[in-house]
């Protein structure tokens, strides 16, 4: 009896270490070094940069593929590395991530479409990735929207830019071990043009309309997206912060106490006719000064 309760207790034990460990390995979350499995595509595209078989271009460079309205496929043995700017952990984003050209100091960024979910745990702040972008396609997702981006295939109704399937990431999409730390560009609300579409930018001297006070970030009864105004204490601009439905914080209330600073991305609303800025995580709002109403 004594020996099958030991056996029932070991095998009980072996099991728990089981689950953990598929656990551990279904999870994307981000290792420290990178294993040879998931170098081994880098390291190939790395050696065929160095060989002079692939360029590797500049994202400003790459954006002179682009035609507008029309879906552009890429067939130049070419590649790009950025530092990804934007963040899916709280839900403002959804299968994409923006990547700018430098951790400080940007001038250029891509939109990447992708069928993938939770791009956060592989394609976190500031990781450093290289795409192969042979292949694929660069154009817009809302064809005349002017957010230029990469993706996979194309819908030939209306060329807007498809994500890049499950079976095409493998072979375009790499990160390298390196993270950096991203340094947002700081702007006041009357600098905002689109050549920040996709930068990780910090707004100064702003605050929210004292009228929001117990207002959440998203409207209850919006389906998609909220978007609630933003005001300069340094001149008369004023600007959007849009916030999506499904975000993690759309139930939290808006700091409408005091004046301060909000960091995120520059983005376009999803017809395209306005710029506004989306939150990768509320810890960017920060307003620790006063008010500057009159």
């Amino acid at each position: 009896m004594r020996t099958n309760k030991s056996l029932m207790l070991i095998l009980a034990v072996v099991a728990g270490f089981a689950i953990t460990s598929c656990v551990q390995d279904d999870s994307f979350t981000v290792p420290k070094s990178l294993g040879n499995d998931e170098n081994e595509g880098l390291t190939k595209l790395l050696g065929k940069i160095e060989s002079g078989q692939v360029q590797l271009q500049t994202i400003a460079e790459v954006k002179n593929n682009f035609v507008p309205y029309e879906a552009t496929q890429i067939i130049s043995e070419i590649a790009v590395k950025g530092y990804v700017s934007s963040s899916d952990e709280t839900g403002n984003f959804y299968k994409e991530f923006f990547i700018q050209d430098n951790p400080t100091n940007p001038t250029s960024t891509l939109k990447i479409v992708l069928n993938q979910g939770d791009t956060y745990n592989q394609f976190n702040i500031g990781r450093e990735v290289y795409i192969y972008l042979k292949d694929l396609y660069i154009g817009e997702t809302n064809t005349g929207d002017d957010v230029i981006t990469i993706g996979g295939k194309f819908d030939t109704s209306d060329n807007d830019i498809l994500a890049m399937t499950a079976n095409q990431i493998p072979d375009h999409l790499f990160r390298s071990a390196t993270t950096e730390t991203l340094v947002p560009k700081e702007l006041s609300l009357s600098q905002i043009t689109e050549a920040h579409i996709g930068m990780f930018v910090k707004l100064l001297d702003v605050q929210f309309p004292i009228g929001l006070a117990g207002h959440s970030y998203v409207d209850p009864t919006d389906d998609f997206d909220s978007q609630r105004p933003i005001e300069s204490c340094g001149d008369s601009a004023s600007f959007i912060l849009e916030s999506s439905s499904f975000a993690s914080f759309k139930n939290i209330i808006l700091p409408t106490h005091g004046k301060g600073t909000i960091s995120g991305i520059i983005n376009k609303t999803y017809n395209g006719y306005n710029l506004v800025i989306n939150l990768n995580s509320t810890d960017d709002v920060v307003m620790d000064g006063n008010r500057c109403d009159p």
